[in-house]
């Protein structure tokens, strides 16, 4: 019982919490950007239905617009990141 009270202890389990806050807050990020580079992705893809994108070859298609939609997303995209990542933020 002791042990728990001493300083050392208490610093440790405070930096601990600190570490995996910042943490969770890189992958929160992360994951937001993803997400919303997917939304790009899937946005690119329906603008370039009606479009001979590709020359033919259906595969490249998706993978341009997956490609495309990551890069909008990297360039700050919509804000969808922006907004998700607040509202997940928040609420701990």
């Amino acid at each position: 019982m002791i042990a728990l009270l001493t300083p050392g202890l208490l610093g440790a389990t405070a930096s601990t919490e600190a570490g995996q806050a910042r943490t969770n807050d890189a992958g929160i990020e992360d994951a937001a950007k993803q997400l919303e580079g997917v939304f790009m992705s899937m946005l690119v893809d329906e603008m370039f239905k009606g479009t001979d994108l590709t020359g033919g070859q259906p595969i490249y298609g998706g993978l341009i617009t997956q490609q495309l939609g990551d890069t909008l997303a990297d360039a700050g995209g919509m804000g969808l990141a922006a907004m998700i990542t607040a509202q997940l933020k928040g609420n701990r």
